[in-house]
C-alpha cells in the first residue's frame, strides 16, 4: 500500500512539474490530511511548500506585474507572472478576493470596519486592506453571517 501511495505521488508531482505553468497545486489529496498543503512555483522557478494558515493574503505587486503572498512570518513570495487571480481563488475556498489588488485568507479576517478589512496577528498592523463594494457584496452573498 506504501509502494503504491509513494508512486501515486511521484506520478502526480512529475506530471505538474513537466506538464504544468501553473504556479500552485493543492497536493493535500496526495500526501493526505496536510492542512491544506500547496506547492507553489516562485517567481525565480522553485518550487515552495507552504501551508494555507503560513498565508494572510495575496497583494498585486504593479511595477513587477506579479502577485505576491504575504506570508505569517514577514516572508514575501512572489509568484511567476503567469499567475493570475482565478488561480489564486481556486486555491483554497477560504482566498477572497476583496479589491483588484488583494485576495484575503478568510481564515485571518476578524471584521470590517469601514471598508477596511482587519486582520489577526501578525497581520494586524496591516491598514491598506480596503475592500470595495462589488467584493463586499461578493463576499456577504459567499457569507451570508457577514
Amino acid at each position: 500500500m506504501e509502494t503504491n501511495n509513494r508512486s501515486q505521488r511521484e506520478k502526480i508531482l512529475r506530471n505538474f512539474i513537466s506538464g504544468s505553468e501553473f504556479a500552485a497545486i493543492r497536493i493535500s489529496s496526495v500526501v493526505g490530511d496536510q492542512n491544506d498543503i500547496f506547492l507553489c512555483t516562485t517567481a525565480t522557478g522553485n518550487l515552495q511548500l507552504i501551508r494555507l494558515g503560513e498565508i494572510g493574503y495575496f497583494r498585486y505587486n504593479s511595477k513587477g506585474r506579479q502577485w505576491e503572498a504575504m506570508l505569517y512570518d514577514g516572508h514575501v513570495l512572489k509568484l511567476k507572472r503567469s499567475v493570475n487571480s482565478q488561480m489564486i481563488l481556486n486555491y483554497h475556498p477560504f482566498l477572497t478576493q476583496i479589491s483588484q489588488s488583494f485576495i484575503l485568507n478568510i481564515s485571518y479576517l476578524v471584521l470590517i470596519k469601514e471598508n477596511n478589512c482587519v486582520l489577526l496577528p501578525p497581520f494586524n498592523a496591516v491598514e491598506n486592506l480596503q475592500i470595495t463594494p462589488p467584493f463586499l457584496r461578493k463576499l456577504k452573498e459567499k457569507y451570508p453571517s457577514f
